[in-house]
Parts: structure tokens; sequence; C-alpha cells
């Protein structure tokens, strides 16, 4: 098996944060071979640390799909261009992995399915964050404690005025796609949708816009009926601050019969709960030995990378689906839908 030949649509701030060092931690997997980008400066950075080419650093992806040696991509871009690149890109006959929301509506959202099925090509989305040390240990801990019967999740973000202008950030504009759901709860909703062990069915929310000045919402909160019959909450705001110094400001916690655990911080920490104890314990994660503390929130991209691109190299079914993703933008537009109509919305 050889490694997979990566070009990279879109070479901003979350492929030099997060995307770019998890790539590269797996070169037998995958090699970054083009990439592509509108400002120079991204390509130049990008370019510089991957050891890219000149030749192969486009301006125009539409080029680099025409002219580079590749057999899948990276869709690193807002929002709402995520459907036409994804379904250009499986037109080009190469797989795609693209960062979330998969798209702006579930009708965009059919469309990539059917394209991707027409072209034939595999399709993933990035739900980084159930790779991470502390949810991939409470996934496998649940599995011994019984049905599960509570989750919650809250991500809670204090965030300044110019984090929030829409002027200076396009997750802050609706027509880009932004807001607190499409950003922020998207993960804990996947999140504790795979500790509770089931699928989300009913919905019941409110999503509103309560702080800021713009067109998108700030605040979300949601409750949710498992098919399983558990039930659980996510809460997420751009303008509350969280508890304990922002420790617990994110978390999400799943109860069985059996225990339970915690997991803080998008699974940077993680914590147990004993039963017949009564108490809390912390787990060891073994594997954040020897990583520096700025670095373990990007740890979960690499997780989701060698995962993925593993799978592409040995044409194995991928570890997040098309489907998987539509589903979580289900629960989003659930959730919308119920502010609207004051209602429980089942998801379809």
């Amino acid at each position: 098996m050889s490694a997979v030949k990566l070009g990279l649509v879109g070479c901003g701030g979350i492929v030099q944060k997060s995307h770019l060092q998890g790539l590269l931690s797996c070169p037998e997997w995958v090699r970054v071979t083009a990439i592509s980008d509108v400002v120079p400066e991204n390509l130049m950075h990008v370019g510089t640390a991957a050891d890219v080419p000149s030749n192969q650093r486009y301006g125009d992806y539409r080029e680099m799909l025409e002219k580079a040696d590749l057999d899948a991509v990276t869709i690193a871009t807002p929002h709402h261009m995520h459907a036409e690149h994804v379904m250009t890109a499986a037109e080009a006959g190469v797989a795609v992995i693209s960062e979330k929301p998969m798209a702006m509506s579930l009708e965009e959202a059919d469309q990539i399915l059917a394209a991707v099925e027409r072209a034939g090509v595999s399709y993933s989305v990035v739900h980084n964050f159930l790779f991470t040390p502390g949810v991939q240990t409470a996934l496998k801990g649940l599995e011994g404690m019984g049905k599960t019967l509570y989750g919650r999740a809250k991500s809670l973000f204090n965030k300044t005025d110019d984090q929030a202008d829409p002027e200076l950030v396009w997750r802050a504009s609706k027509e880009a796609g932004g807001g607190c759901i499409n950003d922020s709860a998207y993960h804990e909703i996947y999140l504790v949708e795979n500790l509770v062990g089931s699928p989300v069915k009913y919905v019941e929310a409110r999503v509103k816009t309560v702080y800021f000045d713009f067109d998108v919402d700030d605040l979300a909160l949601l409750l949710m009926e498992h098919e399983n019959g558990a039930v659980s909450t996510v809460s997420t705001s751009w303008c509350v601050p969280g508890s304990g110094g922002g420790e617990m400001g994110n978390l999400v916690e799943v109860h069985a019969k059996g225990g339970g655990f915690r997991v803080i911080k998008r699974g940077q920490d993680l914590q147990r709960y004993l039963r017949e104890k009564r108490k809390w314990e912390a787990v060891d994660l073994v594997q954040f030995e020897g990583v520096e503390p700025e670095a373990r929130s990007r740890i979960g991209h690499a997780g989701y990378f060698a995962a993925t691109f593993e799978a592409l190299a040995k044409g194995e079914a991928l570890p997040v689906t098309g489907k998987q993703a539509r589903h979580n933008l289900a629960i989003i537009d659930a959730a919308r839908r119920a502010t609207e109509e004051r209602r429980a919305i089942e998801v379809n």
C-alpha cells in the first residue's frame, strides 16, 4: 500500500493550526502533494511547512483538481462553500474529506450524498473530537457499564466583540453559515450521541441570539431523546464564561447503570464516576505523555486523519460516513425547527 496523495482545498486557520500537524504525523498513510487557496500567504505558509513544490501550489482549486495527481482532497473552507467544493471534487473522481458541517442545509447535504454516490468516491466529514484519548477511553469504558440513561454536554465560550464581528470573522455571519450551533455545538452533539450509544430521535430546543449584534445565534439549548430511551442535553453559548476558570465550561458527561464518564475539554481530560463509591476519580490518559499542553487540542485531528487515511489506503470503510454527518446536521435542523415551532421535532 502506498500513501494517499492528498490535495488541500483551503489552507487557512484550521489547516495551519490543526489539520497540517495531524496530516504530517501519519506519513505512512497520507502525503500532501498539492495545495490550493485564494490567499497567497496561506499557500506560502502551508506549502513551506508541508514541503509542497511551488508548481503544486494553486490559486484555484479547480486547476489543482485538473492538473495535480491526487487520490483525495480535504475541504477546509467556510461553511457555505462546502457543498460546491465537495461536489466539484467528487466529479473529479477523488475521495473527499470535508470539514464540518457538511452543508448549509439538509437539501445541500442530500445533493452531496447523491454526487459522491454518482461519482463512486469515498466521502467523510471531520468529527475530530471522537478521536481524542479521553473520548476513545470513555467509549470503551461505557461498553461494560450497561444501558446508558442520561447525557449532558456543554461548550461555553465568552467571545470578545472582535471575535463576534462579521466583518472580521466569517463564523459570525449567517451568509457564511456561522453561529454557535453550527460551529460549536456541532461537536458536542455528535460526542454526546456517540457516548450515549444510541441515535437521537427527538429534539426540543431554543436557538437564539441574545447578546451580540449579528445575524446568527449565540445561544443554543437542546433537549434530546435517544432511540434507547436515554435523554441528553446540549448547551452552547458564545457569550457565557465557563466555570472553574473555563476548564469545566467544556465537557460531555454520560451515565449508565454501572457508572459514568465525564470528558473534559473535548477529550483532554477524563473522569470516571464510581457509582458504588458515589465519587469521581481522574483517569490517567497515557496517550498524552510527552505531549505539550498547547498541542493536546490538536490530537483529535491527528487521530481522525490517521484512521481515515489508513482506511482509504486499505480500501476499507471510513470511520465517519456522510450518512453520519447528515444525521448530525439533521439534529441541528430539528433544533432550529423546534425553536420556531415550540415543539419536539422528530429527526429525519
